[in-house]
């Protein structure tokens, strides 16, 4: 569980973080930061890099260990997040929480919103509300 630098505690994950595995990977983070005061770690670092789908479930899971771990005065963070689990934490903006970068590639200003709501702000002051809206 422990990488190159003594002060952290590496958590490395790899195939797909959805509902199936939710569980194991919600404990092994919870065992990870409760057991962190017993060596000289100071942090938790989760280790992505061999992730190759995640879904909003193991997103709650990273979250929920986040909060978790600032709770239990530990470090917390996510390294190697590439392709889609990269695109996922950038589009929900929890890029800069989770991994401490800030996203200026092609995801910084994605338009998540259904492709019929996709009119731009001033557009939809000009025209008003779209038809059937009250």
């Amino acid at each position: 569980m422990h990488g190159d630098d003594p002060r952290e505690a590496v958590v490395a994950v790899s195939g797909e973080i959805d509902l199936a595995v939710r569980e194991d990977l919600l404990n092994t983070l919870h065992h990870a930061i409760h057991a962190i005061h017993a060596t000289a770690a100071t942090a938790v670092v989760v280790d992505l890099s061999r992730v190759t789908f995640m879904d909003s479930t193991g997103l709650h899971v990273l979250l929920t260990s986040h909060k978790s771990a600032l709770g239990s005065g530990v470090g917390f963070s996510v390294v190697g997040a590439t392709g889609l689990v990269h695109r996922l934490l950038a589009v929900t903006g929890m890029l800069g929480l989770l991994t401490g970068e800030t996203d200026t590639g092609e995801h910084a200003d994605a338009d998540l919103s259904p492709p019929a709501d996709r009119r731009s702000a001033a557009a939809r002051r000009r025209s008003g509300p779209p038809a059937g809206d009250v």
